[in-house]
């Protein structure tokens, strides 16, 4: 067998196989003499048919399942051997390929590769970058305890929509004409009044009672897409396609009374004996928001690094491989001109893919197994007090942290985790960075670039996800 590449450029490259008799048919014929000993035919006994009929009969299906494991081994160690950057997987090369396959005979197969680009990234002092530090000040503690208070309520029934409501109700989606759509969505849920921004909207709501109908936008009365999403029973890819237009039918009203501020409330949010006092509450509740606000202010750091290094280094990639890549080995069915609409963002999410992993190369970031076990064990105990288990043998939650990271997806997330920390922790070293008070609505708007929304909850979440 004999491999060669050629390279088109910088970013594209052929790989072509040229596969010798001598290079299967020993496999072939093993096959086949297997195959003989189960194969039934009238006029001859279980195991005794003629080897020749045998190979006629299996004999091409064999070749092409051997053909087709040559290949995979061969390239896939091509690429090892000779520390290959490639970006998704090879492409069978047009028109290259032999449409059939006989005994005997030699064959060449053309494959397309996408070459990662050549790189550097030299962290140091020369880069600079702000670090928010969030005040936490009493108007803010203010905000969240009421929140708390909120989400620790009691909630009642009325028989009109007022201003701090929750409205459940039932979406029913509607067609250009304004009928209901056939096949449409038809989805349960609810609306918090309190934070419908839409002023429009919200007078839509006010003061309706039970089966009322009233016409929706679901953008104008959810916190996001993820809401939106939730709100109408879909994923967030369907929710983007959806109409805007909606009946919602009232269908129960629920008036949301606020906890007292007393030993009950304190024990619920921080759990029993944690805080005995407003002021000690006050204080517990600034501590966990500064929690919370320094590693908003970590990711904003990360996201701020990660498009200065995109820009900065202006990687080029093999865009048509890709494109063509994409649309080849999706499971998704979309368009050519729906991937061309959202290829700059997935390109920009490969770019910094391919940074990230440079800067662990270069900086010799590792992740030890004892460090993962360690983080599955910390993420176990935490769980297990959320629900009030305080004491626990460290011999059973090791064995469940061991059985955690035996899962494929949950040992990923707890890696990659890890790493993330540990980048941020090089960023921190490395880059020259400039403390910078803001008060929390401000680095809401430089966060995202809309102003804070009224339930810091709210914030807060959508923060989470830069």
């Amino acid at each position: 067998m004999n491999i060669t590449k050629e390279d088109v450029d910088s970013l594209n490259a052929v790989l072509t196989v040229e596969i010798a008799p001598e290079d299967y048919e020993s496999k072939v014929t093993e096959v086949l003499k297997n195959h003989r000993k189960n194969v039934t035919m009238p006029g001859f006994r279980p195991g005794k048919v003629p080897f020749g009929m045998v190979k006629k009969m299996y004999g091409k299906s064999v070749l092409a399942e051997e053909v087709n494991q040559l290949l995979a081994s061969s390239i896939n160690g091509y690429i090892t051997e000779n520390q290959l950057e490639v970006l998704g997987n090879p492409l069978p090369k047009a028109d290259s390929h032999p449409t059939e396959l006989d005994l005997g005979e030699a064959f060449s197969f053309s494959y397309e590769l996408g070459l990662a680009p050549q790189f550097e990234v030299n962290l140091s002092e020369k880069d600079k970058f702000d670090y928010y530090r969030i005040q936490v000040d009493d108007a803010l503690v203010d905000k969240y305890t009421n929140d708390l208070a909120k989400r620790y309520g009691a909630v009642g029934s009325t028989d009109k929509v007022g201003e701090t409501d929750l409205v459940r109700g039932e979406f029913v989606e509607l067609n250009e004409k304004g009928e209901v759509k056939e096949g449409g969505i038809f989805h349960t849920s609810t609306v918090s009044i309190e934070y419908v921004e839409d002023e429009k909207s919200k007078a839509a709501l006010l003061g309706k009672g039970v089966e009322d109908v009233v016409l929706l936008d679901p953008d104008k009365v959810s916190r996001g897409p993820a809401d939106k999403a939730a709100m109408l029973g879909v994923d967030k890819a369907a929710a983007e396609n959806v109409s805007n237009q909606f009946n919602f039918k009232v269908k129960e009203i629920n008036t949301m009374t606020p906890h007292e501020l007393n030993q009950e409330f304190f024990d619920k949010v921080f759990g029993p004996g944690t805080v005995d006092s407003e002021e000690a509450f006050r204080q517990k509740v600034s501590e966990q928001l500064s929690q919370m606000l320094d590693q908003d202010a970590d990711k904003k750091l990360r996201r701020d690094v990660s498009d200065t290094l995109i820009e900065k280094l202006k990687l080029d990639l093999p865009d048509d491989f890709l494109k063509r890549w994409l649309m080849a080995t999706s499971e998704e069915k979309f368009s050519r001109e729906e991937l061309d609409a959202d290829y700059e963002n997935y390109a920009k999410g490969l770019k910094w893919q391919l940074i990230e992993n440079k800067i662990i190369k270069e900086n010799e970031v590792k992740v030890e197994p004892e460090e993962a076990l360690a983080r599955a064990k910390e993420l176990l105990a935490r769980q297990l007090m959320q629900y009030g288990q305080t004491e626990f043998d460290d011999e059973m939650l090791e064995n469940a942290a061991k059985q955690l990271l035996a899962k494929e997806e949950d040992a990923k997330n707890i890696y990659t985790q890890l790493f993330d920390e540990k980048i941020l922790t090089l960023f921190k070293e490395r880059l020259k960075l400039k403390d910078k008070e803001v008060g929390f609505d401000e680095f809401v708007k430089l966060a995202t670039g809309k102003p804070a929304k009224k339930g810091l909850l709210d914030n807060l979440n959508n923060l989470i996800k830069f």
